[in-house]
């Protein structure tokens, strides 16, 4: 229940915390002899067919999380009178801008999960229909790699009632068999006995012990500089850069030949442009990037939820231990001229390179891990209101921000590029940043790929996030040894 405590507790913002933003766009294919405003509505049609259908097979998209008055907790509520659903749930706009552009001003965050249609035009050149998808649903419903499932099961449906025109109907939602789709949460999914074993509680006591010990030490944590004043949060924002696919190419190539991943590199670069934010003393002195791991947890879980099956739950979990990279901030009379000065700052990011890569080794290859994540869940949330209705006072911005990234991997091996006679495009997801630290994601489609940043524009500015986002870049094609060609 972290994220409903999360949203709970921010309630006071009139926002809701980490509230996913799914982003998708479709191309539909124009016949040369074909009305345009024809497909048009058959393509929203198909659309909103697809969402019912979607419903059947994944009904915890209409679920919300509530107090049962009556024992004290919160817990999963699944409506069984589903009238009205689709015209709350799906929204078709034009509003003359991107879906990109529409997420970034403000959107929606209903209560339910909620799917917006912009309607865009393509290019004059181009005989196709497109339609941006704006996915947005609390995080206590589904997360991001479940988003990113749940499009791709999307979109199949709307091939599916795009083909076969009128005579498409979706599944009744009145069918008693829609409950067997609910999805349970990660503990039973994952069959984790509802009491810890004695070697878990060992464990759980042995990472109390670090921590302690992380605490006692009284490190300088390298933070992240914000605007001070604001006490509430603004507006999320969200930036990208792109990657051609010959630049992606030869970043994947660069960093086989080192021997880590992609998401590795940039966790190293987002760790060393942090440092270099650092003020600078007489003297030189360490500072620590701290930080958790986000794990996809849909490996460990029981068939059948362990695949695009169950895309509507939050199958995720944070590495039991904290991820400490200690650096070195220099003095400013730091006199090392440019050349030294190069290669001392490559071999210090191919030290840190390898410094995540063992990290995350350690984290993926815990067999354990998963049978903690429910313990880890509970110890590091902060306590839910036991009045549904309370509003508690807004948690005041952190003295220490940092910035955090959540990888997607190659998407392609999630969502494929096409379904039919549908085109599928610019796959992302992000949650509703409502701190001063910033949320970095990567994610690779089409062979491209996606760097992008997600703040709270009343500590942040988008030309200084934007700066950060470029930085990492530029570090990683400098560490790796590559030409930057942008």
């Amino acid at each position: 229940m972290s994220y409903t405590s999360l949203h709970r507790n921010w309630r006071g913002s009139g926002r809701s915390f980490f509230h996913i933003t799914g982003h998708l766009t479709l191309e539909f294919p124009v016949d040369s002899d074909t009305d345009l405003s024809t497909i048009e509505k058959r393509v929203d049609s198909a659309l909103a067919k697809a969402w019912l259908a979607l419903r059947y097979h994944h009904p915890t998209i209409a679920s919300q999380t509530k107090l049962d008055p009556t024992t004290g907790k919160y817990m999963k509520v699944y409506p069984q009178n589903s009238v009205g659903w689709l015209e709350r749930t799906f929204v078709v706009l034009s509003t003359g801008h991107s879906g990109a552009e529409w997420a970034n001003h403000d959107p929606p965050a209903p209560a339910l999960p909620t799917l917006y249609a912009l309607a865009f035009p393509s290019a004059e050149d181009r005989r196709v229909i497109r339609r941006d998808l704006v996915f947005r649903s609390p995080h206590d419903i589904i997360d991001g790699i479940g988003t990113l499932l749940l499009f791709d099961n999307y979109v199949r449906h709307t091939a599916e009632a795009f083909t076969q025109g009128g005579s498409y109907q979706p599944p009744s939602l009145d069918d008693p068999k829609v409950f067997q789709n609910l999805s349970p949460p990660f503990r039973v999914a994952a069959a984790i006995p509802p009491e810890p074993s004695e070697a878990a509680l060992h464990r759980l006591a042995s990472l109390d012990i670090a921590d302690a010990a992380d605490k006692a030490r009284n490190a300088e944590v390298a933070a992240l500089p914000y605007k001070k004043g604001a006490l509430a949060p603004g507006i999320h924002r969200r930036v990208e850069i792109t990657l051609s696919p010959e630049q992606t190419a030869r970043l994947t190539g660069a960093c086989k030949e080192v021997g880590s991943t992609v998401t590795q590199v940039f966790h190293a670069a987002i760790a060393l442009v942090l440092r270099n934010l650092q003020p600078m003393h007489e003297k030189p002195r360490s500072v620590e990037y701290v930080g958790y791991l986000l794990r996809n947890e849909r490996g460990s879980c029981v068939p059948p939820f362990n695949g695009h099956e169950h895309a509507a739950a939050v199958y995720h979990s944070t590495s039991s231990e904290k991820l400490i990279i200690n650096m070195a901030v220099p003095s400013r009379n730091d006199d090392l001229i440019e050349g030294p000065r190069l290669q001392v700052e490559k071999q210090e990011f191919l030290e840190i390179v390898q410094q995540m890569r063992e990290f995350y080794l350690k984290v993926r290859d815990d067999p354990e891990h998963h049978r903690l994540a429910p313990l880890l869940w509970a110890r590091r949330s902060i306590p839910l209101p036991l009045d549904e209705h309370a509003i508690p006072p807004i948690p005041p911005p952190s003295d220490s921000p940092s910035a955090s990234i959540s990888s997607m991997g190659r998407i392609d091996n999630i969502i494929r590029q096409k379904h039919g006679d549908i085109e599928v495009y610019n796959p992302w997801v992000t949650g509703e940043e409502l701190r001063n630290g910033l949320g970095l994601f990567l994610g690779t489609f089409r062979g491209s790929l996606s760097f992008s940043a997600a703040y709270n524009d009343a500590w942040h500015d988008k030309d200084e996030v934007l700066q950060f986002v470029e930085s990492c870049t530029h570090l990683v094609n400098a560490g790796l040894g590559l030409e930057e060609s942008r």
